[in-house]
């Protein structure tokens, strides 16, 4: 089963991706911020296939998550996306390079980004 970590401090939206995703076939694992979602990527009992990761969130932001991945040799490979409400991020993705949802996000365009990037379920 394909495995989506979403990481998001809000915990109506991090529990609105969870359903969504777990009713498309996804397992989900969550983190309320970047310090606990590198936690669980470093967790070897689970396999991260994506990243669903908000950019602005306390103790370690978006950002700053996917700069450890990307300097972690066991992790630089895990695609990630990163979503943010912010208007400036949402509107030039505010130098974030790779996949991008800007909140609020169409559920269909979402599905759509997390089988660009991984596929459907098994």
């Amino acid at each position: 089963m394909k495995t989506i970590l979403v990481v998001e401090d809000e915990f109506a939206i991090a529990e609105m991706l969870s359903s969504l995703l777990e009713d498309e076939g996804y397992r989900v694992v969550l983190a309320s911020n970047g310090r606990d979602g590198l936690a669980r990527l470093a967790d070897t009992t689970i396999h991260t296939n994506l990243v669903l990761c908000d950019v602005m969130m306390p103790i370690l932001d978006g950002r700053e998550m996917r700069k450890a991945m990307m300097a972690n040799p066991a992790l630089k490979d895990i695609p990630i996306v990163l979503m943010s409400a912010a208007q400036e991020s949402a509107s030039n993705n505010n130098g974030i390079t790779g996949p991008f949802l800007g909140k609020p996000f169409d559920l269909d365009a979402l599905l759509k980004i997390v089988e660009e990037q991984i596929g459907k379920p098994d």
